[in-house]
């Protein structure tokens, strides 16, 4: 019986990378969402400003192996935009939804993170981890 086909490393930091870009899009969609002045709005532009980073560090990683991003992840202008909240949504509906993508997000950046090993991508994505961990953190208080 042949063994399943290897994932390659690569291929789980580009998956991280486009979960952080789907992750841009519904903290935009949240940002739209939620009143001006509500107090969950510091904490969204803090997010969006973390995960425009955190795609910038992954990009960088995929040309520090010689590839390029845009061949495996699909761009923001290609991708459908759900509707995660139609109508109003509480700051609990959002916070919920947000913690549960970041939770996806952290899972997935961690598995990534080991398969990388001592790669410098490893250490990106520790550090996107502990990051996750610090807006989850933020986001259930």
């Amino acid at each position: 019986m042949p063994s399943p086909p290897t994932r390659h490393p690569l291929g789980s930091l580009n998956q991280v990378l486009s979960e952080v870009i789907d992750l841009v899009q519904d903290v935009k969609q949240a940002h739209r969402k939620i009143p001006g002045a509500d107090v969950l709005h510091p904490e969204l532009d803090k997010l969006f400003d973390d995960l425009r980073a955190w795609a910038s560090l992954l990009m960088d990683q995929d040309a520090a192996h010689g590839l390029s991003p845009l061949a495996a992840v699909t761009t923001v202008a290609g991708r459908p935009l759900a509707n995660l909240w139609p109508g109003t949504p509480t700051d609990d509906e959002v916070r919920v939804t947000l913690v549960e993508h970041l939770s996806r997000l952290r899972q997935n950046a961690a598995e990534a993170s080991g398969a990388l090993g001592d790669d410098p991508a490893g250490s990106v994505l520790a550090d996107i981890t502990a990051g996750i961990d610090d807006h989850v953190r933020l986001l259930r208080a």
